[in-house]
């Protein structure tokens, strides 16, 4: 789940994270927590070589690794200029491999894009803002002051408003190529489901359905 808040005042605003909550299903997540964190990368180069100047069956290995790591707290308060943006990511919204439908729902079959003959079975469930099986609300607690204790608040409530289970083939479509490592798809269905208030998740595989693929969306 992301968001974006624009200051529009000609002064700055603070967000408060202490007094902020992500509420998924009416439990509170919290989105600053007063400890520290470490965080630490690590880097390995190095050669290999086979030349001619190397009798038949030698090989030089070499190589050297280097770490760094840091010690970051979390700031409390977030800044934000006047006039400007500010972007966070923080929490997942389905953190499950897979949703399970009922075996009443509802299905259409449509004509797949690539090939009209065949045929493509789209199974679904609609939900409202009272038997959803998600919902969540971003509240969060902003001042005009530094360190301030006087707060107003914004309190956006969102709900999973359908769920689609339907063959990844349909929706990304066939394989054309390949763009740094990852497939390029062409004539799927994706476009007329994509949205900014949707996200999809793939069935894994140890399901037993290897190709089945849940698309979420999400209404206010």
């Amino acid at each position: 789940m992301s968001f974006a808040v624009y200051n529009k005042l000609d002064k700055p605003i603070y967000i408060d994270w202490k007094n902020s909550s992500f509420i998924y299903n009416d439990n509170k997540l919290n989105y600053w927590v007063d400890e520290t964190q470490t965080k630490s990368a690590a880097y390995y180069g190095g050669y290999f070589y086979t030349g001619p100047l190397l009798k038949s069956g030698y090989t030089i290995n070499q190589g050297v690794q280097s770490s760094v790591s840091s010690t970051v707290k979390p700031e409390r308060e977030t800044f934000i200029p006047p006039h400007s943006n500010y972007y966070r990511s923080q929490f997942y919204l389905l953190p499950i491999s897979y949703y399970q439908l009922k075996l009443d729902c509802q299905k259409d079959v449509v004509p797949c894009s690539s090939i009209p003959e065949n045929k493509a079975t789209i199974c679904k469930e609609e939900f409202s803002l009272n038997n959803s099986p998600l919902h969540f609300r971003n509240y969060l607690a902003f001042s005009l002051s530094d360190n301030s204790s006087q707060f107003f608040f914004v309190d956006n409530e969102f709900y999973l408003s359908s769920v689609k289970e339907m063959d990844t083939r349909y929706y990304l479509g066939d394989i054309v190529g390949t763009n740094n490592g990852e497939p390029i798809y062409k004539n799927g269905a994706k476009n007329e489901f994509e949205k900014g208030t949707s996200f999809y998740i793939r069935m894994p595989s140890n399901t037993g359905v290897e190709h089945s693929l849940f698309l979420m969306r999400i209404r206010r």
